[in-house]
């Protein structure tokens, strides 16, 4: 048995309805007219999102019907499930038999219940009875890097072939909110970030297809910055409504909290979850070799918003579609809720996109 992962499929999947941010932002303003004390946030939404330098993002369900239900926890239960399952169906058509998947891991911060997201998805799916499924929730951005090196230990352990899915509805979390009141600030932001998207993977031990990458040795460094556990909410408010909030500490501590973790890397092959223009400028500025895979990210930001867990994955994908040379050490930057600092570090890295073929 190859002592090698090999990544045989990768998909991203948006969701099916896409909205140009001007009317998300009119949108919003509408929500808010003839509310109490809503003047000044009301006047910031038109200067928040067009500075966010999205053009559009993805929400599940259609806006009238999300307008129309009151049901939001449903709602984006059913939104997540859906994109979920395109997103796997549509992995599996492309690599053969469900059945012979043996591991599972899903990533979610929008999913809440049981039976589990994963268990759902293992039966609508046919996978294996027996396969291992694990669901990770509520690290946001930073579940893909947990998940994939979740699915590398599983396959360690014995496993032969691993489906990892990530798929959060954010937008369609924020855009089901009845607003009672002005939101804040850090509201506003996250709100006109919000998107709905999901990723799917497949890790094997011994490659049933031409692999998209193929690596050895995996390491996961994770750091949480101290006193942030409030910084980020996905979650619901004193009156029952849905709100997601970011706090402007990503911002004033990003360069001494996360640089360090980044000392010695190779700017060309570090990839990150674009959580923000702000973000991505920041980075930018603190460190100019990464700006090459930093455009990579933005771009994914401005084309589709901030898709929660699966956003790193559709950043691989886009650099693997321009062909950038990622190795022999790839890295997978991203920041989640807490806020903890995560990094995938893959080496011996081979494919289409290191410049050297697989083995």
């Amino acid at each position: 048995m190859s002592d090698r992962v090999h990544l045989t499929g990768l998909v991203v999947e948006p969701g099916r309805h896409t909205y140009p941010q001007p009317e998300l932002a009119e949108a919003l303003r509408r929500r808010l007219e003839g509310l109490s004390g809503v003047d000044s946030i009301r006047q910031m939404v038109g200067f928040v999102y067009a500075h966010s330098t999205i053009t559009q993002r993805h929400i599940e369900r259609p806006l009238p019907e999300l307008e129309r239900r009151s049901d939001w926890y449903r709602i984006v239960n059913e939104a997540t499930f859906d994109l979920a399952r395109r997103a796997l169906a549509r992995l599996v058509e492309a690599r053969g038999d469900p059945g012979s998947i043996d591991g599972l891991v899903v990533v979610s911060s929008s999913f809440a219940g049981f039976p589990s997201l994963g268990r759902r998805l293992q039966s609508a799916l046919g996978i294996g009875l027996d396969a291992a499924c694990y669901d990770l929730a509520g690290l946001g951005c930073a579940g893909p890097t947990h998940g994939l090196h979740l699915a590398h230990m599983l396959l360690g352990s014995g496993r032969r072939r691993v489906a990892m899915v990530c798929a959060d509805a954010l937008a369609t979390h924020g855009e089901s909110r009845v607003h009672h009141g002005p939101p804040s600030m850090s509201q506003l932001v996250a709100h006109c970030l919000a998107s709905d998207g999901a990723a799917a993977v497949l890790v094997e031990r011994e490659p049933s297809a031409p692999a998209v990458l193929s690596w050895g040795p995996a390491e996961l460094r994770s750091r949480l910055w101290p006193d942030t556990l409030g910084e980020n909410d996905f979650t619901a408010s004193a009156d029952g409504q849905p709100f997601i909030s970011v706090g402007k500490g990503i911002r004033t501590r990003l360069r001494d909290e996360l640089l360090p973790l980044l000392e010695g890397v190779d700017p060309a092959s570090t990839l990150f979850h674009p959580g923000g223009a702000a973000l991505m400028k920041i980075l930018g500025e603190a460190c100019p070799p990464l700006q090459p895979t930093l455009d990579v990210s933005s771009a994914v930001l401005r084309d589709h918003g901030n898709i929660g867990s699966a956003s790193v994955l559709w950043v691989l994908d886009r650099a693997l579609r321009q062909h950038l040379r990622l190795g022999p050490v790839l890295r997978l930057v991203a920041l989640g809720p807490g806020i903890v600092s995560t990094m995938l570090s893959v080496s011996e890295v081979r494919g289409p996109a290191s410049g050297a073929g697989d083995g």
